[in-house]
Parts: structure tokens; sequence; C-alpha cells
């Protein structure tokens, strides 16, 4: 994606005669594989995303869209897509010969959270998300119920599926990965258990403000296991802790899934037969990771991700738990 001053100045003047809007700010927000803007209108500010055209991408947005659109409907914590003064959820645009999908989204009140602060980060909030997740995945099923049979983007069709990330050449690894996707087809795929997920609900994807949660980034979901979702966020949020604090981290990731599951099981069933699947599930983040950061880094000879890259190669290949956790016992409890 070109990132010329001059070539951005140019789309940015598309999209804003798309919302009718000011750029608040002309320095790229976050760090996404998209262009992501503040644009400023006569009521409240919104977030443009700017993706380069395929005709893949344009199909997954709106399949993002769709979904997104009908959550922020029934859900107060997910942040809504906004239309342009044409009406449409995104458009297309060309400039030169290039091609671009512009979207855009009310902005969150409020910030990240501060992990050091334990007066946010806590067992309160820890509750919400899994709330929020369950209000999701209960909401999900409503959507997905008269398209069951025809949605796209499968959980086999994920960034860990991509050539860019082939792992051909370690063997291990490699053996590991054909065992756990090998597992995972053979899972029952119902209404109740899969559908569309978030697929990257973590700490970095929402604000929080005034105690309010507003959830947002949805350009990961994919249509994969209810408890796949949950998964991926125990993940995320427990690497929060380096790998070089076991004990820390099983201690914590115990309260956390307690608190999470806790919240969850107030909008949403989650049914005994899946908690003894966590354990996949989570080896299954761990390699998708693994072949992220094998992909970005493992050329990068100084890089600090190569001591982790080792470590987390051990893991998988010694078929090491993520963490020490009894899901049954641990739900039965709560």
């Amino acid at each position: 994606m070109r990132t010329s001053e001059q070539y951005i100045n140019e789309i940015l003047e598309m999209v804003e005669n798309l919302y009718n809007a000011k750029t608040t700010n002309r320095k790229l927000l976050g760090n996404s594989a998209n262009m992501v803007f503040e644009l400023s209108t006569e009521d409240d500010p919104l977030i443009a995303r700017i993706s380069e055209y395929s005709e893949n991408k344009e199909k997954h947005i709106i399949f993002e869209l769709g979904w997104a659109e009908y959550l922020s409907s029934k859900i107060v914590e997910v942040i809504k897509p906004i239309a342009t003064t044409n009406g449409s959820l995104y458009e297309v645009i060309n400039i030169n010969d290039d091609s671009y999908i512009i979207c855009a989204f009310e902005k969150a009140k409020g910030r990240l959270v501060n992990l050091k602060n334990l007066h946010e980060w806590n067992d309160n909030l820890f509750y919400k998300l899994g709330e929020i997740m369950g209000d999701i995945h209960k909401t999900s099923k409503e959507y997905t119920l008269n398209r069951y049979e025809g949605l796209q983007f499968q959980w086999n069709e994920d960034f860990a599926f991509s050539p860019e990330f082939n792992i051909l050449n370690d063997t291990e690894i490699l053996q590991v990965w054909n065992n756990i996707i090998s597992q995972l087809e053979k899972l029952p795929r119902t209404v109740d258990s899969y559908g569309i997920i978030h697929n990257d609900l973590h700490h970095l994807n929402f604000f929080l403000h005034d105690n309010k949660i507003k959830v947002f980034d949805f350009d990961d979901c994919i249509c994969s296991w209810y408890p796949i979702d949950i998964a991926v966020t125990l993940f995320q949020v427990i690497s929060t802790i380096s790998y070089k604090e076991a004990d820390l981290r099983n201690t914590f990731g115990k309260q956390f899934a307690a608190a999470f599951l806790r919240g969850y099981k107030t909008k949403n069933i989650l049914e005994s037969f899946w908690l003894d699947k966590f354990d996949l599930f989570l080896k299954y983040r761990r390699i998708c990771s693994y072949k992220f950061f094998n992909a970005m880094f493992s050329k990068e000879a100084n890089s600090p991700h190569v001591e982790y890259l080792t470590w987390l190669r051990n893991e998988i290949i010694n078929d090491k738990p993520f963490i020490e956790i009894n899901f049954e016992e641990l739900y039965r409890n709560l």
C-alpha cells in the first residue's frame, strides 16, 4: 500500500467527501494492515478504514459489516458501522491504477485499558468481557440462523492457512499442525456451536469509558466454533504475561478464565462437550501464533522475538499445554 503524503492526501480527500467529514489527524492510527484515520463530522467522530482492493477483501468486508451492523443494533457494547453519504456501508474508490475499499465506524469513547491499573484490569472487567462475548455469540446465532448453509469464510480460511505462513520446511511443526487440524475437522458444527466469531477480542480491541466497554476491530471475523473465540481471548490475554513467568501465567489464567466464563454463561450456554476441548483450541491458537511470528521475525537474527520463537517451538513440538487449567472443574465450580 502506497503511503506517500501526497497519495494519502488524495485518498483522504475522497474519504472526506464520502462521509461529509474532515480528517482530524493525518497520522495513521494503530498498527494495522489497513490505513486508519479519525474524521470529524457535525455529529460524532468517525474512524475510517482504508484497505487495498481485492475481490476477496471486498467479499469479506461485506461479510464483516453485515454482521457488525446486526450486532451493534442489538448490543450497545459493539461499535457501529457508519454509512457513506450514498447510504452504503462501504465504497470502492479508484486513484490512478489503484483501488481501495473504504468503510467507517463510530469512534468509541475512552481509551485502552491500563493493564497495570488493578482498578481497571480486574475481575469486574473480565466478567464484563465474558458477558459481551456471550452476548455476541448468542446474537450471532440469531444472525446466522437463516444464512447457515451459505456462510462464507470458514475456520480453515483464517490467516494461518495462507501460503505466506506455511511451515513446510519444519517437519516437526508441520506434523503437530496436521494433527491439530485433523482433530478440528472432526468436531461437530451446529447452529449452537458454530457461527461467526470476532476472532480477536482482547485488551487492544476495546475501549474503556466510565467503566463501560466498547468493542471494535471486527476485520478478523470468521466462521468457527464459538469456544475457539473464547480460547483466542484467553490466549491473547494470558500472553500479556511473559512466557518466562509460568507460575504467574497459570495463576492469572485461572483468575481471568473464571471471571470471564462467569460473565459468559449469563448470556450464552457453553455445553459441557466443549470444556475438554479448550486445551486443543489453545494449542491451535498457539501454533497459529507461531506461524505468524515465524514468518515475520525468524530471519531477523537480532530480533527479541527469536528467543520467544525458540521457546514457543519447543512448547509446541513437546505437546505442552498452553496453560494448566482443568476447564471442566473450573466451569463446574463457577
